[in-house]
């Protein structure tokens, strides 16, 4: 059964790269799709143009400064700056309006204004210290195709981009390169769909804030040291995936809300932080981390049917996964690493845990891990392998079942393994002969098991020299067999 759990487990982070990432809109006209507002709405404007051509002669220590205002539907503005210290101010009234600039130059300003629906803005900065800021406004609801839309791409140093769009069908995606950028992205609404696409530098920071329901925040490819990601979401059908490549990364995640989605691609990295907060019914979570080193990962879900599931292969790293909330189910894959420490906790009814180190391939290892793991709640079910082709050895596990009819699965392969274990309730216990599972192979390991409540059973069978083992059972119908051989 434990095997069967893994595979789905695992299984998580490629469903949800085909399947959740599907655009808000859901339509043929997807949010999500290569869009070019020169080629698309410019050349076919109907109404009023601005085409504004700039360009500083090389020396100059005062740029140009423009102010451009447009009222009116299907309206463009063309903007070709050149030059250093620019500043330029668009802003737009209407419908289906369209702004496009192109800016090369250090110490550039950019702000954009549109207030109407349909409204595109597509930015391109090449250059150090740019500042962009972006307002939309737009009141219409979700059931349209494609409301407003920013999409900018910067190249430099020290740049700041800030984006606010109104409720509505409104999204943004931003491409950066460089070194000491800051994102902000605030969207009210419905149907909002935030995307920054391979931020690469240090000490980046980006924030994201989506209010309404059916928002999608997707980050990918942030490579870098020192970077710090906040994103909120608030309402139902949220979804969020990233990838991230770096050292020394702070992220804080936070959903509220029903049906909401986290999941991650490998995470590389070392001394990063993560923090998943959901609150709601059948939340998801997915963590993968790669080659790894004191990354420290904190999950907590609350409401019912939340799945939440953390690979890892590294060292130093630490994993806690709360689950407050009915039949919730928890996976945790030590695959390749030492020195890991995985703590779950569930509380509710019908949950299911799982703990796994060193399964797979042969040459994987596995050392010195602790597992704690704490249930509470009636018909809970847990299950706990360490090694499956090769040993695991020096591990640490503390294991607390408190309710009616618990389960344990327990595989052990490996040396000098603590194993404690209390279950507190009626008609607990642990199997083997010939129940299945209960295996502890290995030497000088030592098995402690406290079990209090009625109808209680203890069997298995455990094989290595210079183990310790020692049973307690408080209460009725309690039976116990236990052989080392």
């Amino acid at each position: 059964m434990n095997t069967i759990k893994t595979k789905i487990a695992s299984a998580i982070l490629l469903t949800l790269s085909t399947t959740t990432l599907v655009s808000a809109q859901e339509r043929p006209d997807t949010k999500d799709t290569e869009f070019n507002a020169a080629v698309d709405q410019v050349v076919a404007a109907e109404g009023n143009n601005i085409s504004l051509s700039q360009t500083a002669p090389t020396g100059n220590q005062i740029g140009n400064s423009s102010i451009l205002s447009q009222e009116g539907d299907n309206s463009s503005i063309v903007i070709d700056v050149v030059g250093d210290a620019n500043e330029v101010e668009a802003s737009q009234v209407g419908e289906n309006n369209t702004i496009l600039a192109n800016l090369v130059g250090d110490f550039n300003a950019v702000v954009v204004s549109q207030d109407g629906e349909q409204g595109s803005v597509d930015v391109q900065i090449t250059g150090s210290e740019n500042t962009i800021d972006i307002s939309q406004r737009a009141g219409s609801g979700p059931f349209g195709f494609i409301f407003n839309r920013s999409i900018n791409e910067i190249t430099g140093d020290v740049n700041t981009v800030t984006i606010d769009q109104d409720a509505g069908g409104n999204w943004a995606n931003n491409t950066l390169n460089g070194s000491f950028n800051n994102i902000d992205i605030e969207q009210s609404g419905e149907w909002h769909e935030s995307y920054v696409r391979s931020l690469e530098g240090d000490e980046n920071e980006i924030s994201v804030v989506q209010d309404g329901y059916y928002n999608i925040s997707n980050i990918t490819s942030v490579i870098g040291s020192g970077n710090e990601i906040e994103i909120d979401q608030d309402g139902d059908r949220n979804r969020l995936t990233w990838e991230v490549d770096g050292d020394n990364n702070t992220v804080d995640i936070e959903q509220d809300g029903d049906a909401n989605v986290f999941s991650s691609t490998l995470f590389s990295g070392s001394g990063n932080s993560v923090d998943v907060n959901q609150l709601g019914d059948a939340n998801e979570t997915t963590v993968e981390t790669l080659d790894g080193v004191e990354n420290s990962f904190e999950i907590d879900q609350v409401g019912n049917d939340n799945i939440a599931y953390a690979g890892v292969i590294g060292l130093f790293n630490t994993f806690e996964i709360e689950q407050i909330g009915d039949e919730n189910e928890v996976s945790t894959v030590n695959f390749n690493g030492f020195v890991n420490t995985v703590e779950l906790s569930q509380e509710g009814n019908g949950n299911f845990a799982l703990a796994q180190a060193n399964i797979g391939d042969a040459v994987f290892s596995a050392d010195a891990n602790v597992i704690l793991l704490s249930q509470v709640g009636d018909e809970n079910d847990a299950s706990v392998e360490l090694a499956s082709s090769a040993e695991s050895n020096g591990n640490a596990l503390d294991i607390s079942q408190d309710g009616d009819l618990n389960l344990l699965d327990l595989v052990i392969n490996g040396n000098d393994n603590i194993v404690s274990i209390l279950q507190e309730g009626t008609g607990n216990w642990i199997t083997a002969e010939d129940g299945g599972q209960f295996m502890l192979t290995g030497d000088a390991n030592t098995f402690s098991i406290t079990q209090t409540g009625n109808d209680n059973l203890v069997t298995g069978g455990i094989t290595g020299m210079g183990g310790s083992v020692s049973v307690t059972q408080v209460g009725d119908f309690n039976v116990a067999s236990i052989t080392q051989m």
